[in-house]
């Protein structure tokens, strides 16, 4: 997808979502956002668009986790400040 066409839908279900009030469903506004994101290109921002869709992409299962360690496993090294704690 297009970082401008990204950033004007997401302007356009941001503006829907805040101005229309009572019924304002997910899927209405996404419906509404993919039918008038063209009006909303003089707010849109290319640099938001690739951001957005960045933070949107998903990821492999096993991608960005931080392996951690187990709580019996004791590290090699003691942290500095708990150098001198008895």
């Amino acid at each position: 997808m297009n970082p401008l066409k990204a950033s004007a839908q997401f302007a356009a279900y941001v503006w829907y979502t805040e101005v229309r009030e009572g019924t304002k469903s997910h899927d209405e506004a996404i419906r509404f956002a993919e039918g008038n994101w063209a009006a909303f290109l003089p707010s849109a921002h290319k640099g938001w668009g690739k951001l957005l869709m960045r933070v949107a992409k998903p990821r492999r299962a096993d991608g960005g986790r931080v392996r951690r360690r187990h709580a019996g496993r004791p590290a090699k090294t003691p942290a500095p400040a708990m150098a001198g704690v008895n």
